[in-house]
């Protein structure tokens, strides 16, 4: 156990050390470590530490600290565990690994920061990962695994190092707090620090989550959520930043025309002068971003908007005016939040969000947006840069408090009626805020990661299937901690480098998720085959929304095999290039029985059970639903 703190630049590493039972004091005597825990055989044990500054004196001047390292004594016996890594934000990918794989972040550090957490140092070593917020580990021949989570938010991040063996043994697992910051180190004051659940289990280790995800929700999450999910259009992932006041005019009437399912109609990207100066929109929409919420409104459905509120560009006005509120380094130079070439060379900076004029101007342009322009339904993007390290104004906050605090700040602007959709954003520090949250990176018309991307070691680049692995592998934080947004369904033919069979595999991942389902094709050219499967996709997502879906194989395949919802539905697909005979277990407690009936073709499928496990052979990304 240790704690690492600097004086400007000069680091320390401090180990803790036993004085008696629960009690450790640092090497340097400036701190004093208590740990305490509860155990009970249902329930695990909950280790609950306390960090005490023991100088007579606050810090010095250029004091803070980096982090602070507990070693859990809690771990599996033997060999054969395998990892659920758990990415820090909405695009970092979620999934099984292997203690023969490397943890490797991508290769260029604008995508680590933009993807992942930028105070996280991955070793690149086999078998050592980093998962942020929780943990688990199983043994899929013996159903043995613990689970390792924070019980509460903190005041801090939250993450675990777990190194695992050669044989699959697990050698030790660290929760590690990210501080980055001088909290308030008074004398003798006692700073509470996130409880840690260890929780071994015997069993389906989805159940385990599920029921993690829901006493969070319960303690932390955002009280009842509606039945329904939010369904709608979205402009991004056919028009990008083209779009203007006729393109989204045009598909606003489409939807009348068709009777689609909608109830919400949302402007992405593309509508603002500049990143940043969010409250003037640029010369494609001459009749300003009002009278677009007034006309969705009055065809019966709810306008929605994209900002990315805590990002800004050079070009942009506020950046010209109020360059104290910008981020920067111990240098003074602005800090880099995302290099995304749409938006126009150089990079694309964030703001400080602890500045009285930074969070001013968040006041006025959410107050804006949802007062006057009349948008009740937000999409906020990029939240990330909130917590991006830097000279920040309030040093006594954490980065995840100075971003928490930003949130507070909104939804108090926003008030509880308007709907918060985040995206990019740190989980559990969000719990609380948003009514629903994107569990994945984006979607696109093709299937797998370009070429580019594959050669930079990105793992969490843009595509459908790594898309849709965080979909199914965060399902069950649906309806606990807010409602899931796996993005957004493309059915249309053209402009799409997914086959048939993949884009139905993608409308059954979706669907039968329950999660909130927008489409984001152009609805002027959309052909009537795929507006079919649009309708029927709707039709399903509206049986399974009320409840939440269960993953099946988190541990058996790095992309699931399967899905329940206990509306009564279960997926399973083939996610491969090849015919595959897929088997996924029964979820406990289900009692079903032969034949199955396909949701999408109303056919009989040849889906067996046998020995507990459903069991059928698909050809190619093939996927069936069917009622169980």
């Amino acid at each position: 156990m240790k704690i690492q703190y600097r004086v400007h630049n000069s680091v320390t590493i401090s180990n803790f050390l036993p004085i008696k039972a629960g009690v450790y004091q640092s090497e340097c005597k400036k701190f004093e470590l208590l740990l305490t825990s509860n155990s009970d055989p249902k329930t695990g044990t909950v280790l609950s530490p306390k960090l005490i500054w023991r100088e007579s004196t606050r810090p010095e001047v250029g004091f803070s600290v980096d982090h602070l390292e507990l070693e859990l004594a809690i771990l599996p016996d033997g060999g054969g565990y395998s990892l659920f890594q758990h990415g820090y934000q909405s695009w970092s990918i979620s999934r099984k690994v292997e203690s023969t794989n490397v943890d490797k972040p991508p290769f260029l550090s604008f995508l680590q920061y933009s993807q992942e957490n930028i105070y996280s140092k991955h070793e690149s070593k086999v078998g050592k990962f980093i998962s942020e917020y929780l943990t688990l580990v199983f043994n899929k021949e013996t159903g043995n695994g613990i689970l390792y989570a924070p019980i509460e938010q903190g005041e801090f991040g939250t993450k675990f190092e777990v190194v695992l063996g050669d044989s699959g043994n697990v050698t030790s697992v660290k929760v590690i707090y990210d501080v980055h910051c001088l909290p308030d180190l008074r004398p003798n004051a006692k700073l509470s620090i996130a409880k840690i659940k260890v929780l071994p289990f015997k069993g389906q280790p989805e159940a385990k989550l599920a029921k993690y995800f829901e006493e969070l929700g319960i303690k932390e999450g955002p009280g009842n959520l509606p039945k329904k999910v939010p369904t709608g259009w979205c402009s991004w992932y056919y028009y990008y930043t083209k779009i203007d006041q006729k393109t989204i005019l045009d598909n606003l009437a489409k939807v009348r025309e068709l009777n689609l399912p909608f109830e919400f109609f949302q402007i992405d990207d593309g509508y603002q002068k500049e990143i940043g100066d969010w409250l003037v929109p640029n010369d494609k929409f001459p009749g300003g971003m009002r009278i677009l919420a007034d006309e969705i409104k009055r065809v019966g459905l709810k306008p929605g908007i994209w900002l990315a509120p805590f990002l800004v560009r050079k070009k942009s006005e506020f950046f010209r005016k109020y360059p104290e509120a910008i981020l920067k380094d111990q240098n003074g130079k602005p800090v880099p939040a995302i290099y995304q070439p749409l938006w126009g060379r150089g990079y694309t900076y964030a703001l400080d969000i602890t500045h009285p004029t930074a969070l001013a101007y968040i006041e006025k342009v959410f107050s804006t947006i949802v007062k006057e322009w009349g948008y009740p339904y937000l999409k906020l993007d990029f939240l990330y840069a909130g917590l991006l390290p830097g000279d920040v104004y309030n040093k006594s906050l954490s980065p995840q408090a100075r971003y928490r605090n930003a949130l507070e700040l909104i939804r108090k602007v926003v008030g509880k009626n308007t709907f918060l959709l985040g995206c990019g954003a740190p989980m559990l520090p969000s719990v609380g805020i948003f009514d629903g949250m994107r569990i994945s990176c984006d979607v696109a018309p093709f299937w797998y990661p370009e070429k580019l991307r594959v050669f930079l070691k990105d793992r969490n680049a843009l595509c459908t299937r790594t898309a849709l692995i965080n979909d199914i592998t965060r399902s069950s934080m649906h309806r606990h901690l807010w409602l899931n947004d796996p993005d957004c369904l493309l059915v249309r033919k053209k402009r799409n480098k997914m086959n048939e069979a993949q884009t139905k595999l993608m409308a059954s991942v979706m669907a039968v998720s329950g999660g909130m389902l927008l489409v984001s094709d152009d609805l002027t050219k959309l052909e009537t085959d795929r507006l079919d499967l649009l309708k029927k996709a709707f039709q399903l997502n509206r049986e399974c929304q009320a409840y939440t879906p269960v993953p099946i194989g988190i541990f058996q395949d790095e992309f699931p095999p399967a899905m329940y919802n206990p509306a009564g539905y279960l997926g399973i697909w083939n996610p491969t290039e090849e015919e595959q005979t897929i088997r996924a277990a029964v979820p406990q407690g289900l009692k079903t029985k032969e034949p199955f009936l396909d949701f999408w073709t109303g056919t009989m499928v040849n889906l067996r059970i046998i020995g507990g496990h459903f069991e059928i052979t698909l050809p190619p990304f093939g996927s069936v639903v069917v009622a169980v």
